[in-house]
């Protein structure tokens, strides 16, 4: 129990370094952790609302944003946590004897997810309080699809904090591998839009399914979804089981 009270004291420490790092303790702070996902959720909400009007294939356009890009901005902010974090805080692991390289990149993870976690519920009270979307037909779906994403966004953090201490190469190219894969990672579609013999390739992209979890929460048996949890979780853990390995091949190297 001691030495499980001293780990979360320690992450709880480097959690609240990292949001006075980034947000510093002017203004609001650290509750741009949470604003700053809600002010583009609702502008993306707006744009799609007056290109393509109230529905898009029978979905309310406003929920499909919602179930769009709220678990995008959770990959996204995990995984870029991951770039260079090993180095970034190498003087601090230095000092501190108690505070390892994986301490680090899994504080900046969590407070990501409790970031993007938190802008999700407040826009989605926002949304179920105005009655711009009715309320969700499975809580449980749509928290499973949620982890199902942060299981991802996980192991690619994991992967690129590896990589980026490799070769500062894999700096230039994070962005543009974001690009790629936002296409084809289920944000701007449902599986069951696209033709059939599509679905199985569609599948094998792991954010697609935690996509069409997600949304299976959010619209119930209003729309037609597809996905495979066990596939989704898996490539998560798989990817973070790579991640680590390469952290723990390049840690030598850091601490050096």
């Amino acid at each position: 129990m001691g030495s499980l009270a001293l780990q979360a004291r320690t992450m709880n420490a480097l959690a609240i370094r990292f949001m006075v790092t980034r947000y510093g303790r002017e203004n609001i702070g650290f509750l741009w952790v949470v604003l700053e996902p809600m002010l583009l959720c609702v502008g993306v909400m707006v744009v799609w609302s007056v290109l393509k009007g109230s529905f898009e294939h029978g979905v309310q356009i406003i929920a499909f944003v919602f179930s769009s890009y709220m678990p995008l901005t959770l990959q996204r902010h995990i995984m870029s946590s991951g770039v260079f974090i090993l180095r970034m805080n190498k003087g601090v692991l230095l000092t501190h004897r108690l505070i390892t390289h994986l301490d680090s990149l899994i504080s900046r993870i969590f407070m990501e997810f409790l970031g993007a976690t938190a802008a999700t519920l407040v826009i989605y009270a926002i949304l179920i309080a105005t009655r711009l979307i009715e309320p969700a037909y499975s809580y449980e779906n749509m928290l499973l699809g949620w982890l199902m994403m942060g299981c991802i966004g996980t192991g690619f953090a994991c992967i690129y904090a590896g990589l980026s201490e490799i070769s500062e190469a894999v700096e230039k190219f994070f962005q543009p591998v974001q690009y790629f894969l936002l296409p084809v990672s289920g944000t701007f579609f449902m599986v069951d839009w696209l033709p059939s013999s599509t679905h199985e390739y569609l599948l094998l992209v792991p954010t697609v399914n935690a996509f069409e979890l997600f949304r299976s929460g959010v619209f119930g048996p209003n729309v037609v979804t597809h996905y495979d949890m066990f596939y989704g979780f898996s490539s998560g853990l798989i990817m973070t089981a790579v991640g680590l390995l390469l952290i723990e091949a390049v840690k030598d190297r850091l601490d050096a």
